[in-house]
């Protein structure tokens, strides 16, 4: 439908609205994005027969999605924490790497993991290893989540093979090599910034909590020697981490091997099959049931299960909650409003697709949304804007998860998956932290412009 300035009103009184009853008022997070979306929808001016089929459609496909790989992610957290599994992974990391260079271990892991992996995804398998990090380190959560999160949407947004910059390349027609390339020094700017704000002395001292995680103490000084908890012995590291990065490996195996194989290729289906998040994770769980043989009977099992079930359960309906809203503000059109009223203003033009894909992003919770609908409000303006597609679709890529907030999917996975973090630390840690990266990732491109014309 046609969106104007009522749908853009409308749009800023939902948003408005969702913090009043979630932080105010103290509504449930799932029936205060449920009640804004049908309400939203009405404002919008959807015809009554298409309110209810829009917001449910919304719910379904986000959960259809995601659903699964969330309560497949979180019993392969329920294991590591219960057998001491997540404690051996902290110890190892922090072993290596050094207590003060935890957080950037964090950072440089969710980078790399989430080039292959759906951001989504990506949290809910890492999730386990930074609160398992911060109570073994001694290191507020805020700050290892907040570099995870930071590194894993950076390259989300903006490397290839993600589908949303593959999507903007492709319809710019960017040399996919050289998005991959730019992508990543962009990418990095994103991650050192948001990283940075969530490590900052406000955060720190306005968010100074550990992570509380069963089995797993806090490390005094340097010495990292490990105790058994409950007097069982500790699992192996191999199985540890085998347990989240089998999965990662899968993932990448299809990811890049779609790249590489011709389209007709016998191997495709295989690869598509093995590399699918879901038979990825279910081999990460079978792989996290080894950690402790002498516990592993049936009963055990499914007090695993049951757990995750239960802990997973709100995680999946706020996040078909938030895809429920976001669906209603897509199909309102507001987003590709703003966009078309930005690119009548006389901004420099490599700011013209930075500020759409914002307006997108805000507008609808989704990175892959901002980028493949930027992309496609930006095409027709290419001859005008004299930008090389490269810098356009980075442009867009930029601006694709700026301030992620409470109609966005991911924010719900950020803080459910991690203790159930109040809403306001989420603002903080997720929105406002995107919003810096976005900015400095902007800053980046807009160098690259200058320089290069790729």
């Amino acid at each position: 439908m046609e969106a104007g300035f009522k749908s853009l009103v409308v749009m800023i009184l939902c948003i408005i609205a969702l913090v009043i009853m979630i932080m105010k008022l103290k509504i449930h997070p799932f029936f205060t994005l449920i009640i804004v979306a049908v309400v939203g929808a009405i404002g919008f001016g959807f015809p009554l027969q298409d309110v209810f089929s829009t917001v449910t459609g919304g719910f379904g496909g986000t959960i259809g999605n995601i659903g699964i790989v969330i309560v497949l992610g979180c019993t392969i957290g329920v294991v590591l924490e219960d057998t001491g599994g997540a404690l051996v992974l902290a110890n190892s990391i922090l072993k290596l790497v050094g207590r003060k260079r935890s957080k950037l271990a964090m950072a440089l892991t969710g980078y790399l993991v989430s080039i292959p992996v759906f951001s989504d995804s990506a949290i809910v398998i890492m999730s386990p290893v930074a609160r398992a990090l911060s109570a073994r380190g001694g290191i507020p959560l805020v700050a290892l989540l907040g570099a995870l999160n930071a590194g894993i949407l950076a390259t989300h947004t903006m490397v290839p093979p993600t589908p949303g910059p593959i999507a903007a390349a492709g319809t710019l027609g960017a040399d996919l090599g050289f998005m991959i390339i730019l992508g990543l020094i962009t990418s990095a700017a994103y991650t050192a910034a948001a990283s940075a704000w969530c490590s900052s002395k406000h955060m720190l001292t306005k968010y100074p909590e550990l992570a509380k995680v069963e089995h797993v103490e806090t490390a005094l000084g340097d010495d990292f020697t490990l105790s058994s908890p409950d007097g069982r012995p500790l699992p192996s590291a191999w199985i540890a981490f085998g347990s989240i990065l089998v999965p990662v490996i899968l993932i990448c195996i299809n990811s890049f091997g779609s790249l590489m194989i011709a389209e007709d290729s016998p191997a495709l289906p295989y690869l598509g099959f093995i590399g699918n998040p879901i038979f990825a994770l279910f081999i990460g769980v079978l792989i996290s049931l080894l950690m402790d043989k002498e516990r592993l009977t049936w009963d055990q099992c499914y007090a695993w299960f049951s757990d995750a079930v239960d802990k997973s359960g709100f995680i999946v309906l706020a996040t078909g909650a938030a895809g429920a809203f976001g669906a209603v503000l897509k199909a309102s059109g507001v987003g590709t409003y703003l966009g078309e009223l930005i690119a009548q203003t006389p901004l420099p033009a490599v700011f013209v697709p930075f500020l759409i894909s914002v307006l997108l992003s805000v507008a609808n919770g989704s990175a892959t949304v901002a980028l493949m609908t930027g992309s496609a409000i930006v095409l027709p303006l290419m001859p005008s804007l004299g930008l090389s597609p490269v810098i356009a679709a980075l442009a867009i890529a930029a601006g694709s998860s700026f301030f992620y907030h409470a109609n966005a999917s991911h924010f719900w996975v950020v803080l459910k998956s991690n203790g159930d973090l109040p809403m306001s630390e989420g603002y903080e840690l997720c929105s406002v932290a995107t919003a810096i990266g976005s900015v400095a990732a902007m800053a980046a491109v807009w160098i690259m412009s200058i320089f290069l014309h790729v």
